[in-house]
């Protein structure tokens, strides 16, 4: 496992796709805070800057790299039957769980890896912008930690599902398509329209974890978000190695 876990991380590193959403991962961190800041505290925006809800709602922007991190996660499967890779690398390691779990595994490090800098990032950006506004973070506070382990887990977790949609969808423009069409569009008309649907979305979920919004909005508790994005982490995984193993590769 370790062989091919080594095999997923060389492909990454030699694949110039990986690296650009990579450097927009990082590139949405100060526009997110910088959207959270301006907003705060003005009609339509969020809590105001100097509450524990404003604070957590800029540090959020650590997890505004996740859906990047999904596409990576569509990349690293849905890519090998783009480029015709997918019947050579099952020839070579014919347990196709295997394979499966070691771009799971990759993908998920990956996203922790990316969480972990957007983290540093956003904490870099903030932080002062925060203190000239006079608001002072506590970085040693249990809030600004759990905000920051939430964006990390909600990272990770969005690595899962995009292996998961990747190998649902094997075409890797289409998974791409579907996945930003049900995210930026699909689930904004049901928190609007059925809002009591709209909850238990991807997107609404991680909002919860992340504090953007709280239970007072509607929302799920913060654990009982974590949990079910867990579930769906679990259940596109799951779902992801029963379709590859089941199905044929041409």
């Amino acid at each position: 496992m370790n062989d091919l876990i080594r095999a997923e991380f060389l492909k990454l590193r030699t694949t110039r796709m990986f690296y650009g959403n990579a450097l927009a991962t990082l590139a949405f961190v100060p526009l997110f805070v910088a959207i959270a800041i301006q907003t705060a505290g003005g009609d339509g925006g969020g809590a105001a800057l100097d509450t524990s809800e404003g604070v957590r709602n800029v540090l959020s922007a650590a997890s505004s790299g996740s859906l990047m991190v999904l596409m990576i996660g569509i990349m690293v499967m849905a890519g090998e039957f783009r480029h015709n890779t997918a019947t050579s690398t099952f020839l070579v390691t014919p347990d196709r769980r295997r394979v499966v779990g070691a771009k799971l595994i990759s993908s998920t490090l990956v996203g922790v890896g990316l969480a972990m800098l957007t983290s540093v990032l956003s904490l870099a950006i903030a932080v002062p912008w925060l203190a000239a506004k006079e608001v002072t973070v506590d970085l040693l506070s249990a809030e600004v930690g759990l905000v920051l382990l939430a964006a990390i887990a909600a990272t990770a977790l969005y690595a899962l599902i995009g292996v998961g949609v990747g190998s649902l969808i094997r075409n890797q423009t289409a998974a791409v398509v579907a996945v930003l069409v049900w995210v930026l569009v699909a689930e904004n008309a049901f928190v609007t329209f059925v809002p009591e649907v709209g909850r238990w979305l991807l997107g609404v979920a991680t909002d919860a974890l992340t504090g953007v919004a709280t239970p007072n909005d509607g929302l799920l508790p913060a654990w009982g978000a974590g949990l079910l994005l867990g579930a769906y982490g679990l259940a596109f995984a799951a779902a992801g190695i029963r379709f590859v193993v089941r199905r044929d590769v041409a």
